[in-house]
């Protein structure tokens, strides 16, 4: 008995060792699009992003992934600074959801600069050994 208590005590180790890195990764992942957003980065953005990517802002507008790299590598829209708050991830097998508040400074083209508060779920999706941007939608706080 205490044998079978042993080996089920170290499946369940390995399974959350396991779930951990990836937590890590994406994560990590996150960390990577929020720099490529400063800095505008289109190739970057394109590897974080899926060509399926569907990218709700706070105003409402939708943009798909060609739309979303567009105006950030354009500049009509322009974040000159991003912090993350408060951030989970909650993993689903590969897929992975997460929260965070997002603070920053924006100059988009066309207004004056602006801070940003919103709250954010973003949808990630593990593609062979990469964690990609399927899905985002921002609120208001």
């Amino acid at each position: 008995m205490h044998k079978y208590l042993l080996i089920v005590f170290f499946f369940s180790l390995s399974a959350l060792y396991a779930q951990s890195k990836e937590v890590v990764a994406v994560e990590n992942a996150v960390d990577d699009l929020m720099e490529a957003m400063v800095n505008a980065d289109e190739s970057q953005l394109r590897k974080l992003t899926d060509p399926q990517l569907t990218y709700g802002h706070s105003n409402g507008l939708i943009e798909n992934q060609s739309e979303y790299i567009l105006a950030l590598s354009s500049g009509e829209s322009n974040f000159t600074e991003i912090n993350i708050e408060n951030q989970t991830v909650d993993l689903k097998g590969n897929i992975a959801l997460v929260r965070h508040f997002l603070i920053g400074k924006t100059h988009n083209r066309n207004s004056d600069p602006a801070p940003v508060n919103l709250g954010v779920l973003t949808v990630w999706h593990k593609k062979g050994k990469n964690w990609t941007l399927l899905a985002r939608q921002a609120y208001k706080r």
